[in-house]
């Protein structure tokens, strides 16, 4: 290793040691994570297929969830306006414990990581479904849920 690249990789530590745990934070539940949004993924959900989100949602969702602006609560809570919102915040649901510690609000990345593997993002949550691995269906039904909204955030 060249002087050079050892100095390099003892500032690196230095840096790594003065920003504390969280610059290498393991992937693990909501409450004490923060997700980042891969741009690979982000570049999915701009080109998502609003059609094929809003039929994943009707055949796997609905069954729990209303996503019509005027509709309420069902085994799941209401998903009109769920963007932007904080997690176990919709009002008349009576949320897990487990979802209440999230303490997040529900932007593309969070989304993104509960929606992949929803025993890892709040274990003990209260959801029959326990994630979409496919990348490109969870983009599409993530695009799609931002449709269901009053002012739907902008895409990535």
């Amino acid at each position: 290793m060249t002087r050079k690249t050892r100095i390099l990789v003892a500032a690196v530590l230095c840096m790594l040691s003065v920003m504390g745990n969280s610059a290498r934070a393991e992937p693990g539940p909501l409450a004490s994570y923060d997700p980042p949004l891969d741009p690979a993924f982000a570049k999915l959900i701009a080109n998502a297929d609003l059609a094929a989100g809003a039929r994943y949602f009707e055949r796997k969702c609905s069954q729990c969830h209303d996503g019509d602006k005027e509709g309420g609560n069902f085994k799941g809570p209401h998903l009109w306006n769920v963007m932007g919102r904080m997690a176990a915040t919709r009002e008349g649901f009576r949320f897990s414990t487990a979802m209440k510690a999230v303490k997040k609000t529900w932007t593309y990345a969070t989304l993104n990581y509960y929606l992949a593997d929803t025993e890892r993002a709040v274990p003990g949550r209260e959801m029959n479904l326990t994630g979409i691995d496919d990348d490109a269906t969870r983009a599409n039904v993530i695009a799609y849920l931002r449709t269901l909204s009053d002012a739907p955030p902008p895409l990535p």
